[in-house]
């Protein structure tokens, strides 16, 4: 190889001395390089709420040297789970004494011994302000639609910011480690578990749903898993399809102001950006906003399609800069309900004219087109709403779960 060839810069000459024959010059490592991609999916979520949010009858707020124990159901299965806890809507730092996962019967009855749940190896953890915490991995293999109970106890006073759930609330001390605890009692109260993560050998599409008490399941049979998306997620499992669904849904939200917890527009990053394995999206969200006017008080809130519009294009944008897509449902009809006002079906129609008609969402899920009264089409139908005009029951969230099938996945 000849190398001393006229004009040669001398560090050209060194480089093809260090490589070597038959070799290219080693070329310096970028700074950054790109992460792999995760094996973990969210199986199962849930908005955080503030802990001064509305107080319910029988609610409870404050937890001391207890251990409630709260049950979901997922959505997704793995070989094994991850949790979130959420401190994200607090001020003060919250401290956990001790936690156990185990799986569960759909009625909340722990099925099998309880593992214990570490935090970068330890059994107890203090959350900061404002953030959440994943736990360490747990090796316990689920299925989608295994129930999973989370104990956790409570060592000193506290109130977590978190969605009100149905909770399994024990006498005072730590039985964690327990599969029966003597005096537990069903109650409702701030859940700390946010999400439950499935590891699996490739992470797997997941679809949030984001609304407001329609999409949380409100006036459904209670902790029976029978909202719109819990059916969906259902249908998907029956298939055998690897398709989580996570619903973050809040009773009273609103897109563009707060309601009973964050907007939409507030709260869209952490509820829905964040979910592990996050493909698709479907807002749900408006009618609040709509009927906020009507009640005393509230006049000066009313909000006009374009405002609306500018939200759901808000929500559009941030999701799209991430690769998710965006299925826009249109809103359900309201006369009858406590808070319909002339003015707000106008503004309903001009809305699902957009949703339909815009092309901006990704997809479209045509919710009012299923539970409208044909012969009123400002109503939804009788045997769909749970008696309220407002909200669907248990047979009016099934169709909107079968309309959200076909949209999304074209299933029959």
């Amino acid at each position: 190889m000849k190398l001393l060839r006229a004009g040669l810069p001398l560090a050209a000459i060194a480089a093809v001395l260090i490589a070597g024959p038959g070799f290219a010059a080693p070329k310096p490592k970028p700074a950054i390089v790109a992460a792999p991609l995760s094996t973990w999916s969210a199986a199962w979520g849930i908005a955080p709420l503030q802990s001064v949010a509305v107080a319910r009858p029988n609610e409870v707020r404050l937890f001391s040297d207890v251990t409630a124990r709260q049950v979901v159901r997922l959505n997704l299965g793995g070989d094994a789970i991850r949790l979130r806890l959420t401190n994200e809507l607090s001020e003060r730092t919250l401290k956990v004494g001790a936690m156990s996962v185990a799986l569960a019967s759909a009625d909340g009855k722990i099925q099998g011994a309880p593992i214990a749940v570490t935090f970068g190896g330890k059994p107890e953890a203090s959350i900061a302000p404002g953030a959440p915490l994943l736990s360490d991995p747990i090796a316990l293999p689920a299925k989608a639609m295994d129930h999973l109970s989370v104990a956790t106890f409570f060592v000193e006073p506290t109130a977590p910011a978190g969605h009100r759930v149905r909770l399994f609330l024990s006498p005072q001390g730590n039985h964690t480690a327990k599969t029966e605890i003597p005096g537990e009692q069903a109650t409702r109260g701030p859940g700390l578990i946010s999400g439950v993560e499935v590891r699996g050998v490739s992470q797997r599409p997941v679809i949030a749903a984001i609304g407001d008490s329609i999409t949380e399941g409100a006036r459904s049979t209670p902790d029976a898993d029978m909202g719109w998306p819990e059916q969906l997620a259902a249908r998907i499992a029956a298939r055998g399809d690897a398709f989580g669904v996570v619903n973050v849904g809040i009773s009273g939200g609103r897109l563009l102001r707060e309601g009973s917890g964050p907007s939409a527009l507030t709260r869209f990053d952490r509820d829905v950006l964040s979910i592990p394995g996050l493909s698709g999206v479907v807002v749900l969200e408006g009618i609040n906003d709509i009927g906020r006017a009507a009640q005393p008080g509230y006049a000066s809130e009313a909000v006009t399609a374009d405002e609306l519009i500018a939200g759901y294009r808000q929500l559009i944008a941030r999701a799209h800069a991430r690769g998710v897509k965006v299925y826009g449902g249109t809103l359900l009809p309201f006369e009858g309900a406590m808070y319909f006002h002339a003015a707000g079906e106008t503004t309903r129609q001009a809305v699902n004219g957009w949703i339909r008609n815009s092309g901006e969402f990704d997809g479209v899920i045509d919710f009012e087109a299923a539970m409208k009264d044909p012969a009123k089409p400002s109503r939804m139908l009788e045997g769909l709403h749970s008696g309220d005009f407002l909200h669907p029951g248990d047979a009016g969230y099934a169709r909107m779960a079968e309309v959200a099938d076909k949209a999304l996945f074209g299933a029959r």
